[in-house]
């Protein structure tokens, strides 16, 4: 079983911490959270692990991460996951970034890497926290890359507004290149060929 600890940001020291069971379920990254004031619960957004154990236990079931909501509620001392993508568009989605000047406080966009083949990452994945949609870019043929970079413009009021920095690597070619996308509408702004 995890437990999540939460610490009120005006604490002490840690004593003040309030556990909340997660029952099968292990995050292997977690990207943001924020709290609910209408609820009063803490919001996480992580990558969870499907089946729970799967890292952990030698199994040659096919491993999936699937971005997940999961609601901490304080009083009760429980959480609800959900998967925040519909199961017909679920795909490995790890190593995201969000906009960094909204950490700790509640996000649309999230921007994933696409780890497909299992563990090769492909590409990369806008998702629309609120809705679940899903919006890709593929680094191309036998090319693939690392986790993606979110660089937001710095006075932009639109929380997506910004590049996407990735580093890709060509198979075919021994080549790389650092790839610069548009957040907003994922194309393609420029390329620089590295050394």
């Amino acid at each position: 079983m995890l437990k999540f600890g939460v610490l009120a940001k005006n604490a002490i020291d840690g004593s003040e911490i309030k556990w909340v069971e997660a029952l099968d379920c292990f995050c292997f990254h977690l990207w943001n959270a924020w709290k609910e004031p209408e609820t009063d619960e803490i919001v996480v957004i992580g990558s969870c692990m499907t089946p729970p154990d799967s890292i952990f236990n030698g199994s040659d079931e096919y491993l999936k991460s699937v971005l997940s909501e999961i609601r901490l509620n304080l009083k009760t001392e429980k959480s609800t996951p959900r998967p925040i993508v519909s199961e017909s568009e679920q795909v490995n989605l790890e190593a995201e970034m969000v906009n960094r000047n909204l950490l700790g406080r509640k996000i649309r966009f999230a921007y994933l890497a696409l780890v497909e083949p299992w563990p090769k990452v492909s590409g990369f994945a806008k998702v629309d926290l609120s809705t679940g949609e899903v919006k890709t870019y593929m680094y191309g043929d036998h090319r693939y890359g690392g986790e993606p970079l979110f660089f937001p413009l710095n006075l932009s009021t639109n929380e997506d507004d910004g590049y996407i920095l990735a580093f890709v690597h060509d198979e075919k070619t021994w080549k790389s290149k650092l790839q610069i996308v548009n957040a907003m509408d994922l194309q393609l702004e420029a390329t620089v060929k590295l050394p």
